[in-house]
């Protein structure tokens, strides 16, 4: 079985050796580094602003990185952004993908626009949009945190954080102008393991909970820990993760 697992923004691939670890041995696991992250190319690379920057995008850069999305059957797992790029590529190429495990994707799009959820996090990024690389880091940390967390962080992590803010920055836009609603979620029939946590902020609680009413073939489980609590709490999380894996076969 060919698993493909999908970081979160501000991470890496490598936030996934705790679940490759604890895989058997014939799962091969692929944890690619996203556009901006780890040792994939810089976002300021990319002839592409921004503003219009979108999931179809980092698909593409996945797949020019050697990873053909058609080509499965493929179990996608996925952390916040990489729980949105997981769902997108769902979206575009059904057939190959045999099972999603997801942690809080952050598909925002489809919060409804007077919701207080869709205020919330619209603020985050309107606020960040206002600052420098430095301030709009620490705000987009703490957001997913507590306050106080990045600048509890080591100076070096702090520095590499605040250089890869701009592509943070085009993630936001990828995943609130995305051109998806809750209607295209509900086509998606495959097996579906959402986990979101009880601490998390009230914008990707919301989206799980949408997301775990519209989706046909979807098991919802709720844990008790934060937005990044695959980071945070591995040991919580991951054996959920593995459990969810061993029970597609």
């Amino acid at each position: 079985m060919q698993c493909i697992a999908l970081h979160s923004s501000q991470s890496h691939g490598g936030q996934w050796r705790s679940l490759s670890r604890q895989l058997p041995e014939q799962i091969t696991l692929h944890s690619p580094d996203l556009i901006g992250y780890g040792a994939a190319v810089p976002f300021e690379a990319l002839s592409v602003a921004a503003a219009s920057f979108r999931l179809a995008d980092e698909l593409a850069a996945i797949e020019r990185a050697g990873i053909n999305p058609e080509q499965g059957p493929l179990v996608l797992f996925g952390h916040s952004y990489g729980g949105a790029l997981a769902l997108h590529w769902a979206r575009r190429f059904p057939k190959a993908v045999k099972a999603l495990i997801l942690y809080e994707p952050v598909v925002f799009h489809v919060l409804p626009k007077d919701h207080v959820a869709r205020a919330e996090i619209s603020a985050v990024a309107e606020a960040m949009d206002t600052m420098s690389a430095a301030e709009a880091c620490q705000c987009f940390v703490d957001y997913w945190n507590k306050p106080g967390y990045f600048q509890a962080l080591p100076l070096t992590v702090q520095n590499l954080m605040v250089s890869q803010q701009g592509k943070v920055t085009a993630d936001f836009q990828a995943l609130l102008g995305e051109p998806a609603s809750l209607t295209d979620y509900a086509a998606l029939t495959m097996p579906v393991h959402l986990f979101s946590g009880t601490e998390s902020p009230l914008s990707s609680r919301t989206v799980a909970t949408l997301l775990a009413e519209t989706l046909p073939n979807v098991t919802h489980t709720t844990v008790v820990t934060g937005h990044m609590g695959p980071l945070t709490d591995p040991r919580l999380v991951t054996p959920l993760f593995t459990d969810a894996l061993i029970h597609l076969e």
